[in-house]
C-alpha cells in the first residue's frame, strides 16, 4: 500500500511539471517580434523596399470587407496597404490575431489572396502573375499576406522582412 501511495505521489509530481511547460513548445504567443518592430514598421519597410503600386492605408472597413477579418473581435493590431488602382494587384497586411482567432484571421486572408488571384485571371498576365506568388506568411499569431514585387526575389526579400522583424 505504501508503494501505492509512493508511487502516485510520483505520479503527481510528474504531471505538476508536465504542466508547467512554457507556450514556446506548442502555443503561439512564443513568437515576439524584435524590439521596435511592429506590423506597422514591417508593412511600412516593405513598402519601402519593395515598393507597392499607388498605396493606401487599410482601415477597419476595408479589413472587414475585403479580408473578412473582424479588427475588434479577431485582431490584436494589425497595419496594411494595398493597391488603389485597378492595374496592380499589390496587397501587404500584417495582423497579430488574437490567440482565439489565429485560424480565422487566417482564413481571411488566404480568402483575400484567392480573391485577388481570381480578380486579376482574366486581367492584366503580369499582376496576375505576381498574384499567383502571392502567399500567406506564419509566424505564431502574427500572420502576413504578401501580394508585392516585379519578381520572385521581391518576393523573397519581402519575406526576408518578415522574418528579420522576429
Amino acid at each position: 500500500m505504501k508503494n501505492f501511495r509512493w508511487l502516485a505521489a510520483v505520479l503527481v509530481c510528474i504531471g505538476m511539471f508536465a504542466g508547467c511547460g512554457s507556450k514556446a513548445e506548442g502555443g503561439t504567443d512564443a513568437v515576439q517580434m524584435k524590439d521596435g518592430n511592429t506590423v506597422q514598421t514591417v508593412v511600412d519597410q516593405i513598402e519601402n523596399e519593395i515598393g507597392l503600386q499607388m498605396p493606401a492605408d487599410i482601415d477597419d472597413q476595408v479589413l472587414a470587407d475585403l479580408f473578412y477579418i473582424d479588427p475588434e473581435a479577431d485582431v490584436e493590431e494589425y497595419a496594411g496597404k494595398m493597391a488603389m488602382t485597378m492595374t496592380s494587384s499589390d496587397n501587404v497586411v500584417a495582423v497579430k490575431a488574437k490567440p482565439e482567432a489565429r485560424q480565422k484571421v487566417f482564413d481571411g486572408l488566404t480568402k483575400r489572396l484567392a480573391d485577388v488571384q481570381a480578380s486579376f485571371e482574366r486581367y492584366l498576365p503580369d499582376q496576375y502573375e505576381k498574384a499567383q506568388r502571392g502567399l500567406v506568411v506564419e509566424k505564431g499569431d502574427y500572420l502576413f499576406l504578401l501580394i508585392v514585387g516585379e519578381t520572385e526575389e521581391d518576393l523573397e526579400n519581402a519575406k526576408g522582412i518578415v522574418e528579420g522583424a522576429f
